[in-house]
């Protein structure tokens, strides 16, 4: 008979409670002293607490010191596009005037943001004088002017500025191009 001459493979396993003992994961230590088990026991010691310790003060310092300079960074960026704000408002202020005369005004805005505005002739170097005059004296006619306008405020210790520049040809006397003066 071939079950009899394996009994083992047949029979489930027998499980004694002696064969199911609790064991600790710890080593077990061979000296019977107290103080012994305590340098044995696993733990973290000061210096390793300390390590990591200083390990996560960097972290946060760093993480907050980020956060301060990107709140500086949005003040700042806040700041330059009022200015630039500004200075399209003067800018298209002065663009949508008839006539541009040679000049410089200024003024204020709140906030502490000052402009000035300045309109001036562009003057053709000769040789592009020369050049134009060859022509059907068309150019004759029309003036170019440029108008510049900057903002300036305060920012911490210095003063900061922004500068918008603009250039718009002019006709001398509107009569002249065949439209009527009224």
């Amino acid at each position: 008979m071939p079950n009899q001459e394996r009994p083992h493979l047949l029979a489930p396993p027998r499980l004694r409670i002696a064969d199911c003992e609790l064991r600790s994961s710890a080593p077990k230590s061979q000296s019977p002293n107290p103080k012994a088990q305590i340098r044995n026991a696993r733990g973290f010691t000061l210096l390793e607490i300390m390590v990591a310790l200083a390990i996560l003060a960097t972290g946060i310092v760093t993480v907050l010191e980020l956060f301060g300079g990107s709140l500086r960074l949005g003040g700042k960026a806040s700041q330059r596009t009022q200015a630039v704000i500004y200075a399209q408002n003067v800018m298209e202020r002065v663009l949508a005037t008839e006539r541009l005369e040679d000049g410089q005004k200024s003024g204020e805005f709140p906030g502490g943001y000052r402009w000035e505005a300045r309109v001036l002739e562009v003057q053709l170097p000769e040789d592009d004088r020369k050049r134009l005059s060859n022509r059907e004296q068309a150019t004759d006619f029309f003036h170019l002017k440029e108008i510049e306008v900057g903002v300036f405020w305060s920012e911490g210790v210095g003063q900061q500025s922004y500068l918008l520049r603009s250039m718009r040809a002019q006709a001398d006397q509107p009569d002249q191009l065949g439209e009527k003066s009224e």
